[in-house]
């Protein structure tokens, strides 16, 4: 099983939107972050990854994002032990 994340990086004005974590986070609390959250299972989907990013950003920051760039894509192992 994979777990997928997605993160928006939010620029205007010259200016870049972050959001500081709460501190209870099991990851990267307290730390300063990009927007995003974990994609939810919904079956087949074509766009799974946007709909997740805008969702996560009006969630978590009350913004409708009306222009989507994707920019990146990375995966890891995290190694339990």
């Amino acid at each position: 099983m994979f777990v997928v994340n997605v993160e928006g990086a939010i620029h205007r004005n010259g200016k870049w939107l972050l959001i500081l974590r709460n501190e209870k986070e099991e990851h990267a609390g307290g730390t300063l972050s990009l927007i995003g959250g974990k994609c939810e299972f919904e079956g087949f989907s074509s766009d799974i990854l946007e709909r997740t990013l805008i969702r996560e950003i009006f969630e978590e920051v009350g913004c409708e994002v009306t222009i989507l760039k994707y920019v990146n894509s990375s995966s890891f192992v995290l190694i339990l032990g």
